[in-house]
């Protein structure tokens, strides 16, 4: 898979966790996968039509996600992840994979992304799709998000 497409994934998910007050954000382990599963507690699933087509998944620990709610709700205790905290987590997913929909727009690639699906499953091994997926791990200060980017261009 391209840089070109992979990038603006990245690039966005550090420009949102910064405006939460994310720090340390930096690149961890990458991996090839055959198909796209997670296996971690909470996943938002974002998928992508137009000229890339696919899907995108943020994954986390459940630790995390109550975090990057928290920062979300300026600093409020999130105690467990309800409907205001999945919703929380849905927007999260949204304003990343549109950030990155704008940059591939701004490089000539027209891509629309759908509503994102939360999967809680913790211990659960889930296969979302059966694309060649690129996993890159990225952690800062809220915790690691392991960002799934399966698209067919």
């Amino acid at each position: 898979m391209d840089v070109k497409y992979i990038l603006p994934f990245l690039e966005a998910l550090k420009g949102v966790l910064e405006q939460f007050g994310a720090a340390d954000i930096k690149r961890g382990n990458m991996a090839k996968n055959e198909l796209m599963h997670v296996d971690t507690d909470i996943t938002a699933v974002v998928g992508m039509v137009g000229q890339v087509r696919g899907n995108i998944a943020y994954s986390m620990a459940e630790d995390t996600a109550k975090k990057i709610v928290s920062a979300m709700m300026m600093g409020m205790p999130v105690e467990e992840l309800d409907a205001m905290g999945r919703s929380a987590l849905g927007e999260f997913s949204n304003m990343v994979t549109g950030n990155a929909s704008t940059l591939l727009s701004n490089s000539g690639v027209q891509v629309d992304i759908t509503p994102p699906s939360i999967i809680f499953g913790k211990d659960v091994y889930f296969i979302i799709s059966s694309v060649e997926t690129l996993k890159i791990e990225m952690e800062s200060s809220l915790g690691k998000i392991e960002v799934n980017i399966g698209l067919e261009i």
